[in-house]
């Protein structure tokens, strides 16, 4: 009998669009065990049975979920809600990871998932898993409510509610529910109006939806708003999205940004050490940082322009710091572009780092005199921004965050449609004081103690003996079961 080919990646590709993988018969690849801090569990479940209180199990997938999560976290330990942490482990390595000491989660883990592989392969995974470690709870606290609390638009948000749901009857609630990505209606004419009048018409003319974009993101939070309950969003527009698509108003609150609590935590805590002292070449100067990490942004054309406007800058005397993230890391190498990246290592205003695997210092740079902008795709810098009063340059040609733009007018859109183009914006919005300064000044829109608010409501909801599923006959008032019912399922 032939012996066959292991699952294999072939090249940086992979991490970026979706690996490459050899075809063979033995289509399986390798999946690590998950792993059960079965002490916990147990304590956890064992407490909500005799409180008849819901296990909230608050999903973490990736580095920014463990300060998004942190508020809510604390929120329900103060409120005697019994939950626990239920980590992919997509993310192994401690610089994406520091998040569990850094706000001092790692005894509230449950299971670590150890997921790996390409989009497809994590979300398989992520099924399976998921499945079995909800019907394990299922048959050891039959009666014990578990309810995932999901975050964002990850493939943890879109997958587990699905898991759940199909495993167990019962809904998740999302966080961060309602992020559709809206592109301001200038952007098909860009060719045909100046710079002034392109920015101009960002901040006051017509928005269209574009989900399109972030991929697989804006699929991921829609998906997941399907499989949850509950959804909490963070500005009215997320809302209004919501109640368009159909999902109930009475299940929709808007709660603010889940990033607040832990940002207005960091900018009163100093760091053990200052992120001046690790890279002393900030304390010079007022510093753009780039940070480019979607994947949309890889595709060939964008990643170039992105490349090029970074050369440019440096070159035209801009002081950037550039953060190489992994996804950045393989485009370079993919596209054969580091030469451009490394010789620009000569220029005393350039600097080049890793990914800060602290969350603290990210927010002490932002906060300081020494920042002056961010040029990024992130969802969460466009609120963080917003929150500490600094300009964002959103490198995207759309955003899930539209209202940072026309409603706060704290973020410009600087597409990445080539290097010339992204020079023009970023020229004239870093040179007119009056553009600078209205953003800097903008009024902040996702206020505070999100994970207060959140814990609250669902505090009331337990109170209540809502249950986080409904069939026809309970949503229309019909009737509702004395028990479950459904274990026969």
């Amino acid at each position: 009998m032939t012996q066959q080919k292991p699952f294999s990646v072939t090249d940086a590709y992979g991490s970026m669009f979706g690996s490459k993988v050899e075809e063979t018969e033995n289509f399986l690849p390798n999946i690590l065990p998950l792993n059960l801090n079965k002490p916990l569990i147990q304590s956890v479940m064992d407490r909500a049975k005799r409180e008849n209180k819901w296990v909230l199990a608050f999903v973490i997938g990736t580095k920014p979920c463990f300060y998004k999560f942190y508020g809510s976290i604390v929120a329900a330990n103060k409120a005697n809600i019994p939950n626990f942490i239920i980590n992919s482990n997509q993310h192994y390595d401690d610089v994406l990871t520091r998040g569990l000491t850094e706000f001092n989660l790692q005894n509230q883990v449950a299971s670590n998932l150890a997921i790996r592989g390409d989009l497809a392969q994590k979300s398989a995974e992520l099924l399976m898993k998921v499945s079995w470690l909800a019907r394990y709870l299922k048959k050891k606290w039959p009666t014990v409510t578990v309810v995932p609390v999901v975050l964002g638009d990850t493939i943890m948000t879109a997958i587990v509610p699905v898991a759940w749901m199909f495993s167990r009857i019962e809904k998740a609630v999302q966080v961060e529910a309602g992020l559709r990505s809206m592109a301001p209606e200038v952007m098909k004419r860009y060719k045909d109006v100046d710079i002034e009048t392109f920015i101009d018409q960002q901040f006051y003319g017509k928005w269209l939806l574009l989900r399109n974009e972030p991929f697989p993101e804006q699929w991921d939070t829609y998906t997941s708003a399907a499989g949850s309950e509950y959804l909490f969003a963070p500005v009215n527009l997320n809302k209004e999205h919501l109640i368009r698509e159909g999902y109930p108003e009475k299940n929709i609150w808007v709660v603010g940004g889940v990033v607040v609590d832990a940002l207005e935590l960091k900018r009163k805590e100093k760091p053990e050490k200052s992120v001046f002292d690790i890279y002393p070449q900030l304390e010079k100067g007022r510093w753009l940082r780039v940070d480019i990490h979607r994947r949309e942004n890889l595709t060939p054309r964008r990643f170039k322009a992105i490349i090029g406007i970074i050369s440019d800058l440096v070159k035209k005397g801009y002081n950037v710091n550039f953060i190489e993230m992994s996804a950045t890391r393989n485009a370079l190498d993919y596209y054969k572009m580091r030469s451009i990246i490394s010789k620009l290592g000569k220029y005393k205003n350039f600097l080049h780092t890793n990914v800060w695997p602290e969350y603290a210092h990210v927010v002490e740079f932002f906060d300081s005199k020494n920042c002056l902008a961010a040029l990024t795709d992130s969802g969460g810098v466009q609120e963080e921004l917003n929150l500490i009063g600094k300009a964002c340059l959103t490198c995207r040609l759309s955003t899930d965050r539209p209202e940072t733009v026309f409603n706060a007018k704290s973020n410009i859109l600087v597409p990445p449609i080539s290097s010339e183009y992204m020079m023009k914006i970023i020229t004239h919005i870093t040179k007119k004081e009056s553009i600078l300064k209205g953003m800097e000044n903008a009024k902040e829109l996702y206020g505070r103690n999100a994970g207060h608010r959140i814990i609250s409501i669902i505090s009331k909801l337990i109170g209540k003996d809502e249950r986080p599923f409904k069939w026809a006959h309970e949503a229309l008032g019909l009737w509702r079961e004395k028990s479950k019912g459904i274990e026969y399922l």
